[in-house]
Order: C-alpha cells, then sequence, then structure tokens
C-alpha cells in the first residue's frame, strides 16, 4: 500500500478496498457496493489518492485543531462540518455566485445556445490514465445521509471550491433535488451519480446555472457556456465538478 493511501484510510478510520487502477473492475465493484450499501449503512466513495490530497487532509488536521491520528477528534471535525452546513441556504448560496460569475463574465455569451448532446451516464476516469495512481480506494463511508460525504474527505477551499461545509450544504439541495449522490473524489475533483435528473430545457438550464456557480471552471474551461452545459445535464445520470 502506497504512503498516500494509508493517510487517506486512517484520516477514514472506516471499511475500504484497494484495488489497482483498473476502471472496468473499479466501476463493477462500486456499484455491487452501492446496492450493499443500502442494506449496511453506508455509502460507497472512489478515492483517487495522491500526494497532494493525503497532505490537505493532514493540513485540515491542523488548520481545525484535530489531533493527529485520533478518530474522536477527526470525528468531532466532521459533525462541525455537518452542524455548519446546516446553517447554510444552499439555493441562496449558488444564487449569489452565479450573480458574481456572471458579472464578471459580463460581455461574454456565457449562456450560449443549446445542443445535440449524448447525456453523461458513467463516471468518468481520465483522470486515471496518466499512470500517476497505482491503487484506488473504494470506502464504505458510514454516514448517515450521502451529502455527509463531504465532510470525510474535506477537500476544497481553494480557487473558487467551495469549502466542505458549503459542498456539503449543496450535495443535500441536490440530493432532495435530484437524488445525486457522492461517488468519486480526488484532490479536485468530485463526480456525482443522480436518480432524478432533468429532462427538459428548462429544468437543464436551471441545473447548468447551478453547476456553473457551484464549479465555474466546468464552464470557463470546459464546455465554455451554460446552454451547452445543459445540453449535458439533460437526461444524464452523472456529473463532474473540477477545480483548476
Amino acid at each position: 500500500m502506497t504512503d498516500e493511501c494509508k493517510a487517506i484510510i486512517n484520516f477514514l478510520n472506516c471499511d475500504y478496498e484497494l484495488f489497482s487502477n483498473e476502471e472496468e473492475k473499479i466501476i463493477s465493484r462500486f456499484n455491487e457496493l452501492t446496492a450493499q450499501g443500502k442494506e449496511n449503512g453506508f455509502y460507497p466513495l472512489i478515492i483517487i489518492p495522491s500526494d497532494t490530497l493525503a497532505e490537505t487532509l493532514a493540513l485540515f488536521n491542523e488548520d481545525n485543531d484535530i489531533e493527529e491520528d485520533t478518530p474522536e477528534g477527526v470525528a468531532a471535525y466532521r459533525q462541525t462540518v455537518i452542524e455548519a452546513s446546516n446553517e447554510i441556504d444552499a439555493p441562496a448560496f449558488l444564487s449569489a455566485r452565479l450573480d458574481e460569475y456572471l458579472d464578471y463574465n459580463e460581455g461574454y455569451d456565457i449562456f450560449g445556445q443549446f445542443e445535440q448532446s449524448e447525456p453523461q451516464n458513467d463516471l468518468t476516469f481520465y483522470m486515471l490514465a496518466n499512470g500517476s495512481c497505482t491503487e484506488v480506494i473504494i470506502a464504505k463511508i458510514p454516514a448517515k445521509n450521502p451529502w455527509e460525504i463531504a465532510a470525510w474527505i474535506p477537500m476544497g477551499g481553494f480557487n473558487e471550491c467551495p469549502t466542505p461545509n458549503e459542498q456539503a450544504a449543496v450535495f443535500r439541495y441536490w440530493y432532495e433535488k435530484y437524488g445525486a449522490v457522492p461517488a468519486v473524489v480526488t484532490l479536485d475533483i468530485w463526480q456525482m451519480k443522480l436518480t432524478k435528473p432533468p429532462v427538459t430545457d428548462e429544468e437543464a438550464e436551471a441545473l447548468a446555472k447551478e453547476h456553473f456557480a457551484f464549479c465555474c471552471d466546468i464552464v470557463t474551461q470546459g464546455c465554455e457556456t451554460i446552454r451547452r452545459l445543459a445540453s449535458v445535464l439533460r437526461s444524464s445520470a452523472a456529473w463532474y465538478f473540477w477545480w483548476d
């Protein structure tokens, strides 16, 4: 086991399975564990380990006065994040960020036009293809609610990436509205699976605005316009967020 895997597993302090970098096997097992988790009280989370992610978790220990390698201290921190997320009005949070990003992109047609697009229903593993990751963790997160997963792997708070409590608040809102559940995390990526995707252009555009507000890079450094993003989100069962 790599040092970064050991550090992440120690931080989580929950059941897990370790895999070599084999996409088909990982996805197959993730799907099996998703079904098992419904019966056994856990949510599977695919974690792509890295030195930076392990260092980030160590910094969260220090920044939040968590006694290193103490499960009780980390558990108390998670509860703090969850409680803080309950105080956040997710729609208002996203609306304020949307206004900010629209102002920043004034003069550019950030909305664009709808296009024909195939829905995205599968998790995206291209970030594993570069060979830098030799092991992948599927953690069995024993959270009461799926949005609490954001408190278990506290990445964020950098380069416009929301903080863990903001992520948890938004994930809760999206779970209640779309059945969205976090599925994959890296040092700068979240992927989610959902059961109730938008099916009309109007619904997809409203969601695309929220995605842009949550993670502007997927538009400004990705699909370029909100309606092009909406074209992909329409009927899609998988979401992708990335912060530069």
